[in-house]
């Protein structure tokens, strides 16, 4: 743009010099012609020159144009100031508030494992994922498929010339929201939000919009098929519980969270006092209300770890847990985390406790899981294809009853879990002696 200016402003300048220089040739001559005129002019008396009118000047036709000034040169428009937003953008509302942000797939940053993995489920692997939650499931699908490294300070995290910033709404990154918008655009999701809102939410960001209802679509049409068939198995409307003791803090996971949610869409019932939204669906319980909190037929217990799997404590083993006709099974860190791919591990654990296809998502479990759910909504849009195809040649009815299994995907035995028992893991920012499992 400068040049352009700056070539503009050349042609001006020239311009002006042509009009000046052929002015001044005009002016020479006329003054040389002046000069013959007079020299051979006949002389006039005084008397004559004041009897005799002056005759009037007509109009000379053929007189030069006054001079013009040159046209004054347009100003040109003020640039905008560059703000990297180059590209599209889109208003989306996270658990900040309303705000405009770049829509790109690239040079993303995610502040967490969890987001980590919405973004994987979305085709969009992220540059750089921090290991916020130390989370010993997740870590070999995020080694795989991103740079994961260990969750540092805000210089660290400007240090990747990030263009976006994407995480989870947990009160850690609220606290230091500022700062993290001064490194590059920055979206949180609510953390209580459901999975299938987080992965749309995203999905406006990364510009994936189709793929994650391809992938919401799969996950929704395995709940309705496990659903259907729980509630052929006579186990409908049975009541469950989630508890885990918190190093002698006992909660139970309500329906805000992953696991409450897959629970209950599957048809399971929950008691009063674990059907709350209070301290981000991770309610605290009184450890004299455990013995009748669960004293129902089926207990599903997070059991405690460290961030190197170290296990901690297991709900199997707590005499206080369950009744005569309790099934009591220990399950693992996908049901604490709250994002698609903890909805698709929670439905491979159900299956394999209620059903026995496989076992219990282990720590070496979620790579497997993870594949197995991409290969789901890839055949879903398979059968997608061959339905539409079918149609388009005349035989849609027994082509699309068909295509229609083609949300139902037994993955059971493709969790590769190699122990009955997982566990969740510590964060930073969770307290145990105060709100335990959940954000503080």
């Amino acid at each position: 743009m400068n040049n352009k200016r700056n070539i503009r402003r050349l042609v001006g300048v020239l311009a002006s010099l042509a009009l000046v220089a052929g002015a001044c040739g005009s002016d020479d001559d006329a003054a040389d012609d002046e000069a013959s005129d007079s020299a051979s002019a006949p002389v006039e008396t005084e008397a004559e020159a004041e009897d005799e009118p002056e005759p009037e000047e007509e109009p000379d036709d053929e007189a030069e144009p006054a001079e013009t000034e040159p046209e004054a040169e347009e100003p040109e428009p003020e640039e905008e100031p560059d703000d990297g937003a180059d590209g599209p953008t889109v208003t989306v509302t996270d658990v900040i508030g309303e705000k405009e942000v770049p829509v790109t797939d690239e040079g993303i940053y995610s502040l967490d494992e969890l987001m980590g993995t919405i973004l994987l489920t979305l085709g969009v692997e992220p540059v750089t994922t921090a290991a916020f939650f130390q989370d010993p499931l997740l870590a070999p699908v995020l080694d795989d498929n991103s740079d994961l490294v260990e969750y540092g300070s805000i210089e660290s995290i400007a240090a990747t010339r990030p263009d976006l910033l994407l995480g989870i709404g947990h009160p850690n990154f609220i606290e230091i929201v500022d700062e993290l918008s001064g490194v590059a655009p920055l979206v949180l999701p609510d953390f209580t939000s459901t999975w299938q809102e987080q992965s749309r939410l995203v999905a406006q960001v990364v510009d994936r919009v189709d793929d994650a209802e391809a992938l919401i679509a799969t996950v929704e049409g395995r709940i309705d098929a496990l659903a259907a068939e729980i509630e052929e198995a006579g186990f409908a409307g049975q009541q469950a519980a989630i508890v885990q003791d918190f190093s002698g803090d006992w909660f139970a996971y309500g329906p805000t969270t992953i696991s409450g949610a897959v629970l209950e869409a599957v048809g399971f019932t929950r008691s009063e006092a674990q059907s709350g939204t209070e301290n981000f669906g991770f309610i605290p319980l009184a450890e004299e209300l455990i013995p009748d909190e669960t004293n129902v037929p089926w207990v599903f217990g997070i059991a405690q770890t460290s961030p190197d799997g170290q296990v901690l404590g297991s709900i199997v083993d707590n005499p206080i847990v369950g009744g005569a006709d309790t099934t009591v099974t220990d399950v693992g860190e996908a049901w604490f985390n709250n994002s698609v791919l903890g909805a698709w591990i929670v439905m491979d654990d159900l299956e394999a406790i209620l059903f026995g296809r496989g076992e219990v998502t282990g720590l070496d479990g979620a790579a497997s899981a993870f594949e197995a759910l991409l290969a789901a909504v890839a055949a879903n849009g398979d059968a997608a294809a061959a339905d539409d195809s079918a149609g388009d040649a005349g035989d849609a009815g027994d082509e699309g009853e068909s295509a229609g299994g083609g949300n139902v995907v037994d993955v059971g035995a493709a969790n590769g879990a190699s122990t009955i028992t997982t566990f969740a893991s510590f964060a930073p920012g969770f307290n145990a002696a105060v709100t335990g499992p959940g954000p503080v």
